[in-house]
């Protein structure tokens, strides 16, 4: 099986800013815009010198980088863990990468449900939700703990019969 790739943004002979415009953007943001100015490149009549020109006018060269690696570690690398598994033995290297890929992992899935959590009446939450076996709410604290005791200075609610 051979890994999806693509052609990286961070290439030498590139122009790039030298000041951030976008000092303060997570890595999935630059990796949105730097897909989204590659897509619009793609209309043009030489894309590859528009695509060249536009990174160029939003990144810096250590962003560019950014964005490479943000974009190859959401690539599944299931050759590997084929290969981990086959071994029988994790030597340190191994070991290493599975719990960076994991840690990875559940931030993400951690701030998918917390958009989840967050998300208004916009979005078809429970659609979304199911679609990923989760459970919305379930990380509120009020989920993972006992129903308090029923207080007595409040009368019972009425059955209505």
């Amino acid at each position: 099986m051979s890994l999806p790739s693509y052609e990286p943004f961070h290439q030498p002979g590139r122009p790039y800013l030298t000041d951030s415009v976008l000092e303060d953007e997570p890595d999935w943001a630059l990796a949105r815009l730097a897909l989204s100015e590659r897509s619009f490149a793609t209309y043009k009549d030489d894309p590859r010198a528009d695509e060249v020109r536009r990174i160029g006018e939003h990144f810096t060269a250590d962003e560019a980088r950014r964005v490479d690696a943000f974009l190859a570690a959401s690539i599944h690398d299931t050759d590997r863990l084929d290969a981990i598994d086959a071994a029988g033995t994790l030597n340190r290297v191994d070991v290493d990468w599975v719990i960076a890929e994991l840690r990875r992992a559940w931030g993400q899935l951690d701030r998918l449900r917390d958009c989840l959590d967050d998300s208004g009446s916009l979005l078809a939450n429970t659609y979304a939700a199911s679609s990923v076996d989760y459970v919305r709410w379930s990380r509120k604290l009020q989920a993972f703990s006992p129903c308090p005791a029923p207080d007595p200075a409040r009368p019972a609610p009425s059955t209505g019969r």
